[in-house]
């Protein structure tokens, strides 16, 4: 394996396939969510990103979903609301923190949360005051 040493070098490693989609992976963004109107697990708005930003909750409780927790991952879900707690479900039959698998996590307007993946099947959340 050839050493990475100057920006030249890093910018060329960037255009090999497997590089670059772990790369856009790490780095996807996506803003401008609406969370589910009436909440709930099944039909909540699956996340996807790297970086997710929820900018309509249109009532307490609207929801989005997890991907599944697999140890290694960690993604940021930001809740831009101005007003609205909103609710981040796992994956069926996950867990956040130390809740039970398939519950809610309650995530407050404006707030930012780190969710990171140590354990399969559970996430755990670091949340901004």
């Amino acid at each position: 394996m050839a050493f990475i040493k100057t920006q030249a070098d890093i910018a060329a490693r960037l255009l090999d396939p497997p590089i670059k989609q772990l790369y856009n992976d790490l780095t996807s963004t996506r803003n401008g969510i609406t969370a589910f109107a009436g909440g709930g697990q099944t039909s909540a708005v699956q996340l996807t990103q790297a970086v997710s930003r929820v900018t309509t909750v249109a009532s307490a409780a609207d929801s989005v979903k997890l991907p599944p927790a697999v140890p290694g991952v960690s993604l940021v879900v930001v809740n831009a609301a101005a007003a609205n707690s909103m609710n981040v479900f796992p994956s069926s039959g996950h867990a956040v923190n130390a809740l039970s698998a398939d519950a809610a996590f309650a995530m407050a307007a404006n707030t930012t949360a780190l969710f990171v993946c140590a354990v399969a099947g559970t996430w755990n959340a670091i949340v901004t005051a």
